[in-house]
């Protein structure tokens, strides 16, 4: 797998996670957003989640990654208590789709 394509795909991920971080906490009546220094740890989840996304496609598959990313995403927002937990899942789910777009093609 090709370095440029994990870059855009760690990209994209990125500009979702950081815009998913500014427009969440609006919808849900927060007003405050996140901290400065948010962007650079979402680039880290998002890098994070690229590089396992780049491992999925190159080497173990490329079918199921929906599901791939749903419990991935269940994992992390775990336990699922209100519906912004279930939200967190979907924003993890639709990464995973962002990753399989720009990853598997």
């Amino acid at each position: 797998m090709a370095f440029g394509r994990i870059f855009l795909a760690w990209g994209a991920v990125t500009a979702w996670l950081v815009a998913w971080a500014y427009v969440e906490p609006r919808v849900a009546g927060n007003r405050t957003g996140r901290s400065v220094g948010a962007p650079a740890w979402l680039a880290g989840e998002a890098l994070l989640l690229a590089l396992f996304a780049a491992l999925w496609f190159g080497s173990l598959g490329a079918g199921g990654w929906w599901l791939l990313f749903l419990l991935l995403g269940a994992l992390m927002a775990w336990p699922v208590r209100t519906v912004r937990d279930a939200a967190r899942i979907a924003r993890v789910a639709v990464a995973g789709g962002l990753l399989a777009w720009t990853l598997h093609g």
